[in-house]
């Protein structure tokens, strides 16, 4: 080797040191996708390298979605998601007339000049912005096609854990003040209902799924009970009451039993009925409940009977039985229960009261008598009472 050739050497790797690689910024609009590669010739083994600085579109970017040209996504829906995110943001109708696996083109409203052009690139493996152009010359709406019911679901979900009960007025509220758009009432109705399927479940595939947890519930708590009633293969009622509660009650707890029912607030409805008693802390103690079509004479007696022979009460005597003032449910009781005692419930009563004698002081003088412990306590209470208003 000659002195030329080693100075020319010397001088290239002189140069190769304080070289400083060129990146590509994908916010530069360019005209040939070959410019969004750089080489950097590597003097000692003859090999190019090739140095790629793509901006990637993350999930975390759908909160608030900006496209740039050299843009690159990880699929095809990830890129869909965006457009959706960006007409809705933006207020503003975005269609795709080119949108297959390939290639995915978007436009606004005739007049307007954003559009923007992805496709799949082979080099990099995902999708890539070729062009972009993000002005727009359009009015914002308050109503695009892309703000759907299913769209709302997927934001609003937390929103709905925390509040079930938010009702339909607060909802549209609360979607105008982040959206500035209005929505009509049944896409809102739709979007509450998708969103309670994803916190409660599908409940006809509960329904389906009731021969197995019934299964389940006998194999993890032997000795329990679980009988489902099916009218012509269509779900009718279903029992259920658990070993460790009926043997607890029996060993601990006094001979008092409350009943009542309530409707259940889904789609197919029903009511259920419940059982409970009272545990030596005066605390509540499940005993037994039952889902029924309807709260009748012969769905209580349905249920009472099967509550006596789980308990295995033969002797009825000893028993207090507390209930509302329904007429189904005091037939059934003294149907099963004929000896024990029959005791009303003071919420009941009182809200028949308070129709007729309204205030505080007789209120308060109604508990008074319901938390009497002993016949001299009651009557005194009751003279308290005759002392306020003879007709209470």
């Amino acid at each position: 080797m000659d002195v030329a050739d080693t100075v020319g050497c010397s001088v290239m790797q002189d140069s190769d040191e304080d070289y400083i690689p060129q990146f590509v910024d994908s916010d530069i609009d360019l005209q040939d996708d070959d410019d969004l590669f750089a080489k950097n010739v590597d003097c000692d083994k003859g090999k190019d390298k090739v140095k790629l600085n793509f901006k990637s579109f993350r999930e975390e970017d759908l909160a608030k979605p900006e496209f740039k040209v050299g843009q690159t996504f990880a699929s095809v829906e990830l890129l869909r998601r965006a457009i959706k995110e960006y007409s809705c943001h933006e207020r503003v109708d975005i269609k795709c007339p080119r949108n297959d696996r390939k290639r995915v083109k978007g436009i606004c409203e005739d007049g307007c000049p954003w559009s923007l052009y992805a496709s799949f690139d082979g080099r990099i493996n995902c999708f890539m912005i070729k062009k972009y152009n993000p002005n727009h010359t359009c009015i914002k709406k308050w109503s695009v096609k892309s703000f759907t019911a299913p769209f709302m679901a997927g934001k609003y979900l937390d929103s709905f854990r925390a509040d079930e009960n938010m009702n339909m007025k607060n909802f549209s509220r609360v979607v105008q003040k982040d959206w500035n758009m209005t929505t009509t009432r049944s896409k809102l109705r739709r979007a509450r209902r998708l969103v309670k399927k994803v916190i409660e479940g599908d409940e006809l595939e509960q329904y389906n799924s009731m021969w197995d947890y019934a299964a389940e519930f006998k194999r993890s708590n032997p000795g329990s009970s679980f009988y489902v009633g099916v009218n012509d293969d269509i779900f009718g009622s279903c029992y259920f009451s658990l070993d460790a509660c009926k043997r607890g009650f029996m060993q601990a707890c006094r001979p008092v039993i409350c009943l009542d029912g309530c409707h259940l607030k889904t789609k197919y409805g029903g009511v259920m009925l419940c059982a409970v008693g009272m545990d030596p802390n005066d605390c509540i103690y499940p005993l037994a409940f039952a889902v029924v079509e309807v709260e009748n004479t012969d769905t209580w007696k349905w249920f009472l009977s099967n509550l006596k022979s789980d308990l295995g009460i033969l002797n009825t005597e000893p028993w207090t039985i507390m209930l509302d003032k329904q007429k189904e449910l005091i037939k059934g009781v003294r149907q099963h229960f004929p000896d024990a005692e029959h005791r009303h419930c003071v919420r009941h009563i009182w809200q028949n009261f308070q129709q007729t004698h309204k205030g505080d002081v007789l209120n308060n003088q109604l508990w008074k008598c319901a938390r009497s412990t002993t016949p001299e306590l009651w009557a005194a209470s009751m003279e308290e009472m005759k002392v306020i208003s003879i007709e209470a």
